[in-house]
């Protein structure tokens, strides 16, 4: 009977617990954790237009600013989709606009969209990189996803 008991509890606390997890983390006292969370909305953004072949956005959330840089390429890709392979040089110009959070951690570049031309591209890149940020989950899956790479 004994056995029984305990195995039932044993059972009881296994089905009970089961489904919590819990990650534990260790830090330096000056040291601040920021978890990026893409299901959370921006409150704001800014954004410059591109001068010599990249330009700046940021956007602000309730548990800060993330910001980071904007580019025009001739590469093409998907919408939302981090590309760490990649590493642009910022003098190319072309009319695909790619973004690339620097801040609080660094991001692999995200494609965003084709803009047309180059000109679009580069009076709207920054622009679109801050809107994505604050207004699409998606996007900000591939950039917060990316963190790192």
């Amino acid at each position: 009977m004994k056995k029984i008991s305990v195995m039932l509890i044993l059972l009881i606390a296994a089905v009970a617990c089961g489904g919590s997890h819990a990650t534990t983390m260790c830090m330096s006292s000056d040291t601040t954790a920021i978890i990026l969370d893409p299901d959370i909305e921006g409150d704001n953004y800014t954004q410059s237009a591109l001068t010599g072949g990249t330009g700046t956005w940021s956007t602000t959330f309730s548990y800060g600013t993330v910001s980071g840089i904007a580019t025009c390429n001739t590469t093409s890709g998907s919408f939302g989709v981090a590309y760490p392979q990649y590493d642009f040089d910022q003098g190319v110009t072309g009319q695909y606009c790619w973004c690339k959070m620097l801040r609080p951690a660094r991001s692999a570049w995200v494609y965003n969209n084709d803009r047309g031309s180059a000109s679009d591209c580069g009076t709207y890149c920054a622009y679109d990189c801050g809107y994505n940020v604050r207004y699409s989950v998606g996007f900000r899956r591939g950039v917060f996803g990316s963190a790192g790479n």
